[in-house]
């Protein structure tokens, strides 16, 4: 509060500039906690405390949430954090005490560039409170590639456009309903060691005619080459499917899962609790492929992010 010095006020007005200077005392006192719609301080000293990674991100990127919870009632609920519809899972921070936990935020592609926030609510239904933790996505430098593949997979028969719409509603559901504690350990890892050609997020004309974004990255590899869970997790999906061909999906826990496509090969089998490096395949040119090579992709949260980009944020949860 406001520290005020009456030895301003002349003699004559003393009284009076007591008496006035108390009134606005008194009249803050009681306006002010109705203006800001507020609790008392200790509600406020009560909540979590919540930092982000980054004030700044791209389009595609990943932010590492941390919810400091040590000030609030042991037997309180745990904060929900979201991100307009995208909930975020919190898991125990791995390298903090007790009641410090972590949560990743998949920026999608689509985003609008500019100030952005995410926002953090606590409390019963009773006393429901929230804040908001402002952050900026920028937009991200993606190039431009023109790719020759089967016609097929460019004008897809009205039997392959259902093909399409099965897979991408049964796809929709594993991503919905992943685990929500966390699987993994430690960092994640590159699942070949090919040197990358085909970056994240590049727009792609296929045949001259379709366009699309890469919601992967693309690694060299030859047909027959093991390619290697890049983190622990849960097989949820050993598929065929249209675009992707031989694909595994891996559910890592908290939102995370894994995709790697064009395999020549599946060796493993959905409902499989596998480490990181463990085989899953082979590479290979199945689906729309123009050779042999991995697709890998990583989703966040349901929301395809840059997979270098997501590597380096689970190595500062790691080295925090």
């Amino acid at each position: 509060m406001r520290s005020y010095d009456f030895h301003d006020f002349s003699r004559a007005g003393l009284r009076f500039g007591r008496w006035a200077a108390w009134l606005r005392i008194g009249l803050a006192a009681c306006v002010l906690p109705m203006a800001l719609g507020s609790a008392p301080a200790t509600a406020v000293e009560t909540g979590p405390q919540m930092s982000l990674s980054s004030v700044e991100t791209e389009t595609g990127g990943t932010l590492l949430v941390k919810i400091d919870c040590r000030r609030m009632p042991a037997s309180g609920r745990m904060p929900n954090v979201s991100f307009g519809d995208q909930e975020v899972y919190l898991f125990p921070h791995p390298g903090q005490t007790k009641r410090v936990y972590a949560g990743l935020v998949g920026i999608p592609l689509s985003a609008r560039p500019g100030p952005a926030a995410l926002t953090v609510a606590w409390g019963d239904s009773a006393q429901r409170r929230s804040e908001s933790v402002a952050f900026v996505i920028k937009p991200g430098t993606y190039g431009e590639e023109t790719l020759k593949v089967d016609p097929r997979h460019v004008r897809p028969s009205s039997k392959d456009l259902e093909r399409i719409r099965r897979e991408q509603e049964e796809l929709k559901q594993i991503y919905a309903s992943g685990s929500r504690s966390r699987l993994w350990q430690g960092e994640f890892q590159i699942p070949v060691p090919g040197e990358m050609n085909g970056p994240f997020g590049t727009r792609r004309l296929f045949n001259n005619e379709l366009q699309s974004h890469h919601t992967g990255m693309d690694f060299r590899a030859q047909t027959g080459d093991p390619v290697h869970a890049a983190g622990a997790g849960v097989v949820r999906l050993t598929k065929d499917l249209f675009y992707s061909g031989n694909a595994v999906v891996i559910d890592h826990g908290a939102g995370v899962f894994t995709s790697y496509s064009h395999l020549s090969r599946i060796d493993v089998k959905v409902g499989q609790r596998i480490e990181k490096g463990r085989t899953v395949g082979l590479a290979g040119a199945t689906g729309r492929a123009t050779g042999p090579h991995l697709h890998w992709g990583v989703k966040v949260n349901s929301v395809n992010v840059n997979p270098l980009t997501f590597i380096r944020v689970i190595e500062r949860l790691s080295g925090d």
